[in-house]
């Protein structure tokens, strides 16, 4: 002891040790005489993280749109927090939404872009919707005179007028608008297929009247199109009424002199559509992918940078043609995990799945825990009452035998069985019968060491 210090005790790293090889010698015998139990429990375990697949990929594609677009600005800006987490996020450019869905459907990308109620989910049935993440407002820039709010269809049909590329969604959503007007799109030659680029390109030129485009106020082809102060933006008087024949469309207003005060452009308060841009999936996309999807965009909308805003903010389930996943359901019904700003966001997303199999795994495992000591004494027990039994057929047989060779074979089986009781794993708790074990042991010995005098002494005479 050290007498310096008296209340120190000089052994308790001693016994530390111990106790840590006494748990190591149970768990073997846990492995060595239970393993049909280990072995379930370990399928279960396994089973488990199969199904839940608590690690997600670092590395995943989404199809954005056409560069310079406003979906691959969004698409960048997506990258950066994935980044940010570990996540490697590529930007597969395409011509639209409609081409973005293709290649979902392929599995050649794992997530996309895509604008509300372009898809439905009988056109992709495995695809799954995370909701919408921004407004994309439905555009129409032309040259020329003001529009003096009478007779669309007129003012439509009159001019020489971009509504890009086929698979793109300013294409679909264009299409359908010109439809409620009459105006079809098939054969006419007013009407011109160019990209966006190309579009921006032939209006600053004036090579063309005007251009549709579904795209973000904040994107590069917006603003290159206001810039020139000869270009307008047309309002839609029939804003309402697009939105009832269109359900997926919301009408927004665009103030006077938004996009500049200092040239007051646009010179009039302006109406517009929109659609939102969605975040489709696979149904396979790993569920903290979805989440870091998800918080990503509540991220984004809380910058306050978007200048078309919501009540409630985005994320949100809006565009309904296609179902949401299981893990967008249980986002916007209860909220993002509760651990999502204090833990990495695939352990968030691991233990908001799993929190009801952990407290039914508590439910059941802490009535198990607080009978396991139990259980490795009760099998202790066991088989030290299967030992006194065995002695006892010893001691039976040592009273019985009647010359040196059967004395021989009830030698050759007590051995054996010392061995074997000399090699068992005893819990601290049961020492004391295991000691009394040990003294039956030398009782039967003695016994037999009499017995062989016995026999000696008969043989000598």
């Amino acid at each position: 002891m050290d007498h310096k210090n008296p209340d120190v005790n000089p052994q308790i790293f001693a016994h530390i040790k111990h106790a840590i090889h006494d748990e190591w010698l149970a768990f073997l015998s846990l492995l060595r005489f239970q393993w049909p139990m280990v072995l379930l429990f370990a399928c279960g375990v396994a089973a488990m993280l199969y199904v839940v697949r608590p690690l997600p990929p670092t590395q995943l594609r989404i199809a954005t749109g056409q560069p310079n677009s406003s979906l691959e600005a969004l698409g960048k800006q997506y990258a950066g927090i994935f980044e940010k987490n570990g996540v490697q996020l590529e930007l597969v450019p395409t011509a639209g939404a409609f081409e973005n869905v293709e290649l979902l459907k392929q599995g050649k990308v794992d997530a996309a872009f895509s604008l509300g109620g372009m898809v439905s989910q009988a056109d992709a049935p495995d695809v799954v919707s995370l909701g919408s993440v921004e407004y994309q407002p439905f555009w129409m820039f032309y040259r020329g005179a003001l529009y003096d709010g009478t007779n669309p269809t007129a003012f439509f049909k009159g001019k020489s007028l971009s509504i890009n590329i086929p698979g793109s969604g300013t294409r679909s959503l264009t299409e359908k608008i010109l439809a409620l007007h009459g105006i079809p799109v098939t054969g006419n030659n007013r009407l011109l297929s160019l990209s966006s680029s190309e579009s921006v390109e032939a209006m600053l030129s004036e090579r063309i009247d005007g251009v549709f485009l579904v795209a973000g106020i904040e994107s590069n082809t917006v603003q290159r199109l206001m810039s020139d102060p000869n270009i307008h933006v047309f309002s839609f008087g029939n804003a309402q009424a697009y939105a009832k024949h269109l359900g997926y469309l919301e009408t927004l207003s665009l103030p006077r002199g938004a996009f500049s005060l200092v040239t007051d452009a646009p010179n009039q308060d302006t109406q517009l559509v929109a659609t939102t841009t969605t975040i489709l999936a696979t149904d396979k996309l790993h569920p903290a992918i979805q989440h870091l999807f998800l918080s990503s965009t509540k991220k984004l909308g809380n910058k306050g940078q978007a200048f078309f805003t919501r009540s409630g903010g985005f994320p949100a389930y809006i565009a309904r043609s296609v179902p949401a996943s299981r893990v967008a359901e249980r986002y916007y019904a209860n909220g993002p995990p509760v651990l999502e700003a204090y833990a990495p966001f695939w352990v968030a997303s691991f233990l908001d799945q799993v929190w009801f199999l952990l407290v039914a795994a508590i439910a059941i495992g802490y009535p198990l825990l607080k009978v396991f000591p139990n259980y490795r004494l009760i099998y202790a027990q066991l088989c030290m009452a299967d030992y006194f039994a065995e002695l006892r057929k010893i001691d039976e047989h040592c009273s019985l035998v009647e010359s040196r060779a059967e004395l021989q074979s009830n030698l050759d089986q007590f051995y054996a069985l010392e061995k074997q009781i000399n090699h068992l794993w005893i819990p601290a708790v049961a020492r004391d019968s295991y000691y009394n074990l040990k003294n039956a042991v030398e009782i039967t010995r003695n016994k037999m060491e009499r017995t062989k005098g016995h026999l000696e002494s008969k043989n000598s005479q």
